[in-house]
């Protein structure tokens, strides 16, 4: 996958939520009472019930519900939720919750690791496909917005990410790019090359929307769009440092919904139609977009929905991490 800029620089993306820490330079964590150095690593994992792609929907099944993709199958759940959940090009899932990032296996109910990091209320996470970095957006530590783990491990770097931050996302060069506010409610972005030290902000037309999931479509950095009524996915072309939409995905049927995953040709979306507690789990094609292809919430009784953050994880032929 190549992601196609006017000056042939690559792009970069991934998911994540709200806050402004301020912007600046990127910090290294001191170590202090929170050990962000420990990269706890747990015994071997218990397995769901499927072997294929697989959906972590989080905010539901008593924390985060396992479910076979695309039948969407219930196939196991996790005692771990979150606002957000990311996974990367090996099926490896990324969940943050409170000041820890959990990180599980494919197909595993039980965490094979463990990050944590100064700071709370983590609202996203993304993976570099080049470095194994892990991006997280967190809130709560006054050295930055953004803490990335090199290689998925160790101590975290701060950045601030020049905007008041929603979603983030990596392309498949490296480079991270940051959504969210800059003034009021003058939506954002900012990038954060690979190799550099400092995000730097985007000019991004308005009409993208409220913030919500940023991500890599294997062409394109995409937006989803947030906004009270209709849905929308904008296409973002970036040449310098402007961003250009080059074409939308309009979603029907949704009312409410904040973030998304793009696999392939689909796209899946939790969401909801009355209220703000997303209960079902929808697929549209993608970029056609139109009305959903398939509705899943077939849930078992008590379920506790309110599904928050959604992410593939990919079946491969080495599913062994952890085991």
């Amino acid at each position: 996958m190549k992601f196609l800029r006017v000056d042939e620089r690559a792009v970069c993306l991934s998911a994540a939520f709200l806050l402004m820490v301020g912007c600046g330079s990127s910090q290294r964590v001191q170590p202090g009472a929170v050990p962000q150095s420990a990269r706890i690593q747990h015994g071997p994992h218990k397995k769901s019930g499927s072997s294929g792609d697989l959906i972590y929907a989080t905010g539901g099944c008593g924390g985060t519900c396992v479910l076979s993709y695309p039948q969407g199958k219930v196939v196991g759940a996790l005692d771990t939720s979150g606002s957000s959940v990311c996974a990367d090009t090996s099926g490896n899932v990324f969940i943050p919750d409170d000041n820890q990032v959990f990180e599980y296996a494919h197909g595993s109910t039980s965490p094979i690791a463990t990050l944590s990091f100064s700071g709370d209320n983590p609202q996203g996470c993304a993976v570099d496909p080049t470095t194994g970095n892990l991006a997280v957006i967190i809130q709560g530590n006054s050295n930055g917005n953004v803490a990335v783990f090199a290689g998925g491990q160790g101590q975290a770097t701060l950045y601030g990410a020049n905007v008041s931050p929603a979603y983030c996302s990596y392309d498949d060069s490296g480079n991270l790019f940051v959504n969210g506010f800059d003034n009021g409610q003058t939506v954002g972005l900012s990038e954060l090359p690979a190799g550099g030290s400092d995000f730097s902000r985007l000019s991004i037309p308005q009409q993208v929307g409220y913030p919500g999931q940023i991500q890599w479509d294997g062409s394109y950095l995409t937006w989803f769009s947030s906004d009270a009524g209709p849905r929308m996915v904008s296409r973002l072309a970036i040449s310098g440092s402007q961003a250009t939409i080059v074409g939308t995905t309009d979603l029907q049927g949704i009312r409410f919904a904040n973030q998304s995953w793009i696999y392939g040709d689909h796209i899946i979306i939790p969401y909801s139609n009355r209220g703000r507690r997303s209960k079902t789990i929808g697929i549209w094609s993608y970029p056609k977009g139109g009305m959903e292809t398939k509705r899943i919430r077939d849930f078992p009784k008590r379920s506790g929905l309110r599904f928050q953050g959604l992410a593939i994880s990919i079946a491969t032929s080495d599913t062994s991490k952890g085991e």
